[in-house]
């Protein structure tokens, strides 16, 4: 049976949401109806994870991505929406899906059917690693690539050519090893869970580290220690005390 989430704050788009489900699978089951961001984390907090999500994206209280800040968010989404805009954004949150209103009825049955088939594969995948692996813990996964949206289109940025992450005037920005700076969406505490905690290092309030752009470390006042990094133009970043005890132990010192 098919357990699914609606989250959209129309009430005419709302129907037809729920219409389409139940014509699209008889036997699912709409386990909760939201129009509000507050309203689908309250759901998500103290309900199991649906199987599905079926999400507008600019809700009564504010965008649905606002959401991810709120609860953990496992289950796959298909955005419903009238804007084409958060594409990128999407699929880096859950979405397996893309449906632009005003919404037909193939365009969501299309989006169906992409789900079913993700939903078989992933299972057929779990059950031969669970074969496999007899109960071994999984290994985390962390994000290679990550995407700044600029006026002139979409930069990918390999992680591993990051030197470091900073947050200018309330905006989170990646540098490179050429001082090249690209906004992000992501706020520096989801970028500290997205990467990889043996190459990244959370300096300050503001800074985030890799371990390789790193050249040398000195001594600073209050017994912090500042990093100066590879690559031009030179660039120092410099630990907070509370974080510099955490800092030595990363780096294997006493």
């Amino acid at each position: 049976m098919l357990r699914v989430l609606l989250i959209e704050d129309e009430e005419p788009a709302l129907d037809q949401l729920r219409r389409f489900t139940l014509q699209y699978a008889p036997d699912a089951t709409i386990v909760g109806e939201c129009q509000q961001v507050s309203e689908a984390a309250d759901f998500l907090r103290h309900n199991p994870a649906p199987d599905l999500i079926l999400s507008d994206i600019e809700l009564l209280d504010g965008n649905v991505f606002g959401l991810f800040d709120q609860v953990a968010v496992s289950s796959p989404i298909i955005f419903i929406t009238a804007y084409d805009a958060f594409v990128v954004q999407a699929f880096e949150q859950n979405g397996i899906g893309y449906v632009l209103k005003p919404v037909q009825y193939a365009q969501f049955a299309a989006a169906m059917q992409k789900f079913e088939r993700l939903r078989q594969s992933f299972q057929g995948a779990a059950l031969r690693q669970l074969a496999a692996t007899m109960g071994a813990a999984p290994a985390a996964s962390y994000k290679q690539r990550l995407v700044s949206k600029t006026r002139q289109g979409l930069y990918l940025l390999e992680v591993a050519t990051l030197h470091y992450f900073q947050l200018r005037h309330g905006v989170t920005h990646a540098v490179d090893g050429q001082g090249r700076a690209y906004v992000l969406n992501e706020t520096l505490s989801q970028l500290e869970t997205q990467l990889d905690p043996a190459q990244f290092f959370r300096l300050n309030r503001a800074e985030i580290v890799q371990l390789a752009a790193i050249e040398r470390l000195e001594p600073y006042f209050n017994d912090t220690l500042t990093a100066h990094l590879r690559g031009t133009p030179p660039t120092a970043l410099t630990s907070s005390t509370h974080r510099t005890p955490e800092l030595r132990r990363w780096l294997g010192l006493k």
